[in-house]
């Protein structure tokens, strides 16, 4: 169960963040996302209950381990991409893909978890746009496609 405190939501304004995250575990219904069973709220919290996953999260496995062999780094990446293909086929982008958002199910198979900075392909789903900085005036800003924003997502899953 995750609990969502909501005077902290609005003090840190992620009302929007929160709502993002769990309106996609709502609509993704992958093996490779974390699974949300529903969620509820009292006067102080957001609850969403969520699927138990023994193994932990990809953070606290590199540290018990220090390394990896590389076939376990082999099968890891090859399961981290095709979660994050799986929710691009989606429409979705993550935007915060790192170990401790890799959750691991009993049997060690990744599942992406926190969708807090999601974003999404369609229209629909955009929370917001990229400007172009390389003009020289403010005032010739112009918006680029969110396709952008899977090849930054794409980018940082393959620099490693």
């Amino acid at each position: 169960m995750k609990i969502l405190h909501k005077a902290h939501m609005l003090e840190k304004e992620q009302v929007g963040h929160n709502r993002a995250e769990r309106d996609i575990l709502v609509e993704a219904d992958s093996l490779w996302v974390v699974k949300m069973f529903y969620s509820f709220q009292d006067k102080l919290n957001l609850y969403l209950i969520m699927e138990f996953l023994p193994g932990g999260d990809m953070m606290t496995l590199l540290i018990k381990k220090d390394r990896l062999r590389e076939e376990e780094t082999q099968f890891y990446v090859a399961e981290t991409v095709l979660a994050l293909d799986s929710i691009h086929q989606l429409g979705f982008i993550h935007r915060d893909v790192k170990q401790d958002n890799l959750l691991l199910d009993c049997k060690g198979h990744v599942k992406l978890s926190d969708f807090g900075l999601y974003t999404g392909l369609k229209k629909a789903h955009r929370t917001e746009f990229y400007r172009n900085l390389n003009h020289s005036l403010p005032s010739d800003f112009t918006f680029q496609s969110m396709n952008s924003k899977r090849k930054a997502e794409t980018w940082k899953r393959n620099r490693r």
